[in-house]
């Protein structure tokens, strides 16, 4: 029979390093659709882009692969770093309940700025939300307790999903509308988008905020706070069971990780193909797209899994060293992409943004793949 091991606090802090590196670098294999073209090529990759051949196989790769699995570990990742916090103590020895909120705010300010003056894809804004909503008053639950909050969070925006698909044809034509632009813009909407990335960068900015501002506002409501909120939860929870501590034997993580991670990619891999079937369009994709929120559940714990394993087993030294180095900075390396991106694609940088699509002729009011 086995039982948990122990684990030095090096080791465990090296083995979260390594997972934050690894999760962080793969939201950067995602990010980068969305910088080096408008989010509207990110959602619709009919919006500029000729989905098919080698284009339409990285936009595959990285939807199964990395799409909503690496945000889901760095959020559960998240969620066991309040656990790691509320372990440290003030001079009285008092838990540090200010210290940690005072951490959160610092973290909210940042996200802002972040969000309106370098890219409005930004997730610190809904970490911090979610850390003072709710991470702080649950770090004292059981692991149990953890989990089925974590459950009835994930369930609760997989509803909301089925409600916005549901309740399409009682929206206004405007709130429509202004959807489809993100959602299924035209190629003449998409080439307005890369021509505002492009121009000026004090109307990029300006043009920019109201989207940015419902990004950070409704769109966070509808979506991060439960999503993320719920990775978080589940993170703490496995955390607190000896998962993310690494307790656990080396074969429980590797008979987590071939089940998990195969079952999960299989589940993102049918919504991918389904999400071709529909074309992308809305509204179906909103109920479509669930099966990707649900195989990534899967798939980050099976990427944890396999993580942990690889670092019980001492194996790929030299890569988890490099991994831990990113995750060590995390933050850091993460603004640092965006600033490299906005250099790399704006137009007050080299102005790439929206440079690797092909010129053909499409109707400005298709909403379709089919061009000529």
């Amino acid at each position: 029979m086995q039982h948990l091991a122990p684990v030095s606090s090096t080791q465990r802090l090296e083995t979260l390093d390594v997972l934050r590196g690894f999760a962080l670098l793969g939201i950067l294999a995602m990010n980068i659709r969305a910088m080096a073209a408008p989010m509207s090529a990110y959602m619709y990759p009919y919006a500029l882009f000729d989905y098919e051949g080698p284009s339409r196989l990285a936009y595959l790769f990285t939807t199964v692969v990395f799409d909503l699995k690496m945000m889901g570990l760095f959020s559960m990742l998240f969620g066991a770093g309040v656990l790691l916090y509320a372990t440290k103590r003030t001079e009285p020895g008092q838990p540090p309940r200010a210290l940690w909120f005072r951490r959160m705010f610092v973290l909210l300010a940042i996200g802002l700025l972040h969000a309106y003056f370098i890219w409005a894809g930004d997730i610190l804004v809904p970490y911090a939300l979610c850390g003072i909503l709710l991470l702080w008053w649950m770090r004292n639950r059981t692991a149990r307790t953890l989990l089925i909050a974590a459950v009835g969070m994930l369930a609760v925006g997989a509803a909301l999903a089925v409600v916005h698909w549901l309740a399409w044809g009682a929206m206004s034509e405007a709130d429509r509308a202004s959807e489809l632009e993100l959602m299924m813009p035209t190629r003449e909407q998409a080439l307005g988008d890369v021509g505002l990335m492009l121009g000026a960068y004090t109307r990029f900015v300006a043009e920019s905020a109201p989207a940015t501002f419902m990004f950070e506002t409704m769109f966070f409501l509808m979506f991060f706070l439960w999503r993320c909120g719920g990775m978080m939860l589940l993170g703490m929870s496995l955390y607190k069971s000896g998962f993310l501590d690494g307790r656990l034997p080396s074969s429980t993580y590797a008979r987590v990780a071939l089940i998990a991670t195969p079952v999960g990619l299989a589940v993102a891999f049918i919504g991918a193909l389904e999400l071709e079937r529909v074309a992308y369009a809305m509204p179906i994709r909103a109920a479509v797209d669930l099966w990707n929120y649900v195989g990534a559940v899967f798939a980050s714990i099976g990427y944890a899994a396999t993580i942990m394993w690889i670092v019980k087993r001492g194996m790929l030294a030299g890569l988890r060293r490099r991994l831990a180095a990113v995750g060590q900075m995390a933050l850091s390396n993460y603004l640092f992409h965006s600033v490299t991106a906005s250099v790399l694609f704006l137009g007050w940088g080299f102005g790439l943004a929206g440079r690797s699509t092909t010129p053909r002729s499409c109707s400005s009011s298709s909403r379709s793949g089919s061009c000529s």
